[in-house]
């Protein structure tokens, strides 16, 4: 690490090690912008306490122009994507390679990641497209840093002439997984899904991807919806404590966001990757105190349930499997009333998707 580097971290970092311990060490505080230049010519900002952009001297990525968001720790007790975010980021710090892509890092919810918990008052990845403005939750740690993250996105994707946008939010999952890592496309009416970025992330390893069919409140949804961003919810294993998270399950994802970083595009790991397609074709809400989730607490996700099995059910309505095999993701019983309690899919070929109509096969 040059001597312009290393003055280059203390400028934007202080006394603390790295953007990561920057973020935990002032986990509960507002801080003021600030800013550096790499040797490389390089402009890093930090904008506000675990938001990070690089600005490259000039622009280049071998398919578009882009810009790239990458977030982590939106909830604060999956660690492993915000540590590799972290490395990404300290590589281009130390000059081992120039960021060629503008880039927003977010490191969502560092309360929570202090906390080792998901969240503090409330699911901070319900919050996006807005609903953070309800009475509700305006005034709530999440509500406020809901509103932050949005103000910061807008200004990063607004500023300097037209760029189409990728965002990969960046998760880990509180239970186990038939397919360990899958991507969530974000539901907008009217667009089609784009093979290039199905083709990045099975090139990353992705097992399976879920196109939803219903509008969300995620913040890969926000930023699909407002800014027509090819964004996915990535899910990246289980998750575990700062520090226990082995490399080796992260490698493929990590190497290939550094590529993506440097403007270039990742090559096929293998000859041949087939991911796994699946629809959403049922929403499980929790409806109130009658509400029944009928799925054990430890079910894996994408567990599959035959032709008329009872999913849920409260004192007026039941969903039960309809004509072929189902598959569910994310049931938790203990959410909010009128939050979402899991997700019922069906396995589809690539064609049968909403508005899809390439093949599943990666070459």
């Amino acid at each position: 690490m040059t001597d312009t580097n290393l003055s280059a971290r203390q400028a934007l970092f202080g006394t603390s090690t790295d953007f990561l311990a920057h973020t935990l060490e002032h986990a509960t505080q507002s801080i003021e912008s600030r800013s550096a230049r790499l040797e490389d010519g390089t402009t890093v900002i930090m904008h506000e306490l675990g938001v990070l952009e690089f600005v490259p001297v000039t622009s280049s990525n071998s398919i578009k122009p882009i810009k790239l968001i990458l977030s982590a720790g939106i909830h604060g007790n999956e660690t492993a994507p915000i540590e590799f975010c972290n490395q990404l980021i300290n590589e281009a710090i130390d000059g081992l390679y120039s960021v060629k892509v503008p880039t927003l890092f977010i490191f969502g919810h560092p309360q929570a990641m202090v906390a080792g918990e998901r969240f503090i008052e409330h699911n901070l990845n319900r919050l996006f497209c807005g609903t953070h403005a309800s009475a509700t939750y305006c005034d709530s740690i999440e509500g406020k840093r809901a509103a932050l993250i949005e103000h910061h996105v807008k200004l990063f994707v607004k500023q300097g002439g037209e760029h189409l946008v990728n965002h990969y939010d960046l998760h880990t999952a509180i239970r186990s997984s038939v397919f360990e890592r899958f991507a969530i496309y974000p539901y907008i009416a009217g667009r089609t899904t784009n093979p290039t970025q199905l083709q990045f992330l099975a090139f990353s390893d992705i097992e399976a991807f879920l196109f939803q069919t219903a509008p969300a409140t995620t913040f890969s949804s926000h930023t699909a919806e407002n800014y027509a961003a090819e964004s996915f919810t990535v899910e990246l294993g289980k998750v575990r404590p700062f520090g226990q998270n082995p490399d080796f399950k992260y490698r493929a994802i990590t190497d290939n966001l550094r590529l993506r970083l440097k403007g270039r595009w990742p090559q096929p790991r293998r000859a041949e990757h087939r991911v796994q397609c699946f629809i959403a074709t049922h929403e499980i809400i929790n409806t109130g105190k009658d509400f029944v989730l009928h799925i054990p607490e430890d079910v894996s996700n994408f567990r599959e349930y035959p032709k008329g099995s009872l999913i849920w059910e409260d004192n007026e309505r039941s969903y039960r499997v309809k004509d072929q095999v189902e598959y569910i993701v994310f049931p938790n019983s203990k959410v909010g009333v009128g939050q979402r309690a899991g997700i019922m899919l069906r396995l589809v070929n690539m064609g049968e998707a909403p508005d899809q109509s390439t093949s599943p096969v990666v070459h």
